[in-house]
């Protein structure tokens, strides 16, 4: 996540869709076409934990450790192979990571442990970093207690990939494969803890019990934020929440807001601005890949499961349907418009962000995906304003 987001969710303004797709406004008299039971609200809430949030944040922290066996693995035996199975596994755990960005609302948020800030803050501070590689004297222990902008998914990504592709073995030094490991580590305790948080240290295998008790300040910093510990079964019991409505109200305002940042924040702002040190992820030149699976993220928070073959019966959007049908194909049309207009910004595959921004080319694609992302995002601001 960019570090301008803060002030990107304060600044904005909340617009509404024009009359011919939907009214904003809330009615008067609190009786809102969308609104529902507790039941019908809890049992939403329920399904999206159990097939989205518990194997997404799962899948994660089992990316993030095979993420560091592989870089493990490069420093005992460099290689051009080994080095490729390290950017490989970094890729996956990335993907694993975007498509988690819609749940920022948990602990993993700014205002709760941060994890986000600590694991994708971007851009990276590289003269800090470089400074840090030479000394060739840091731990695990160490990485974690530093800003985010000198560990996490970019500053492995910077070790592992130049120019779109996994580096030689030749160019990486020893101290650099020593701050890969280190930073690895500090992001995998990371990944484990988000997982920790969601669904309880009593709810997880043994393995990931050793790695999250691994580093003591790390249970240290949950223990520190009990309102976040096992914080799936406290928004499926509405613990801390005035209602159902607010805790279901959470999936849309997390949709929403990861909508808009990607199409203001991580899209528009680098092309407007031709700057592209605000192009995430364009080491690997993975950044179109990673605006989709966060509006994937969007998709999976909404239809329930992680893909098309794990959807269930009970999600948001079935609940949407039994109230507006035309509604939830809206948002499933435009989820999908979304990641299409945004695969057309790199014309499908031929450009990276990183060289439509240099360039400056394909600016009518990168409106038109702005444009699908705040429809989207309004959808949901919609969905939000009108579940009470």
């Amino acid at each position: 996540m960019h570090k301008y987001l803060k002030a990107f969710i304060l600044g904005f303004s909340v617009v509404t869709l024009s009359v011919s797709t939907i009214s904003c406004d809330k009615n008067d008299d609190n009786d809102s076409a969308l609104n529902g039971t507790d039941a019908e609200y809890q049992a939403v809430l329920n399904s999206y934990v159990e097939s989205t949030i518990k194997p997404t944040y799962k899948g994660l922290a089992e990316a993030a450790l095979a993420m560091r066996a592989a870089n493990e693995a490069l420093k005992s035996n460099p290689s051009d192979a080994t080095m490729q199975t390290a950017s490989d596994a970094w890729m996956d755990a990335r993907i694993k990571w975007e498509i988690s960005e819609a749940f920022l609302f948990g602990p993993v948020g700014d205002q709760a442990l941060d994890i986000d800030g600590h694991i994708d803050s971007w851009p990276l501070e590289l003269e800090d970093i470089k400074t840090e590689i030479a000394k060739g004297t840091l731990t695990g222990r160490d990485a974690w207690r530093k800003e985010g902008t000198v560990i996490g998914f970019h500053v492995t990504e910077y070790l592992l990939y130049r120019n779109g592709k996994s580096r030689p073995i030749a160019d990486l030094t020893a101290n650099e494969l020593s701050y890969l490991t280190a930073a690895t580590d500090a992001l995998v305790w990371d990944c484990v803890l988000a997982y920790v948080a969601w669904v309880g240290i009593e709810n997880v295998s043994p393995q990931m019990k050793a790695v999250f008790e691994e580093n003591s300040e790390i249970s240290a910093h949950l223990e520190d934020n009990p309102s976040y510990k096992n914080f799936a079964s406290r928004l499926t019991s509405k613990a801390g929440y005035p209602s159902w409505a607010a805790a279901l109200g959470e999936i849309a305002s997390g949709a929403a807001e990861i909508a808009g940042e990607v199409g203001a924040t991580k899209i528009a702002e680098p092309y407007d601005e031709h700057n592209t040190n605000k192009v995430e992820s364009w080491y690997s030149w993975h950044s179109l890949d990673d605006y989709m699976n966060n509006i994937r993220s969007i998709k999976n928070a909404y239809l329930g499961g992680m893909d098309n073959n794990t959807r269930t019966t009970i999600s948001l959007s079935t609940y949407i349907a039994s109230k507006d049908v035309s509604l939830d194909a809206k948002i499933k049309n435009k989820i999908e418009d979304c990641i299409s207009k945004i695969a057309a910004i790199g014309n499908n595959g031929q450009y990276s962000f990183y060289e439509v921004v240099r360039e400056q080319i394909n600016a009518s694609q990168v409106k038109d995906a702005e444009k699908a992302c705040d429809d989207l995002r309004l959808l949901f601001e919609y969905v939000k304003d009108n579940i009470y």
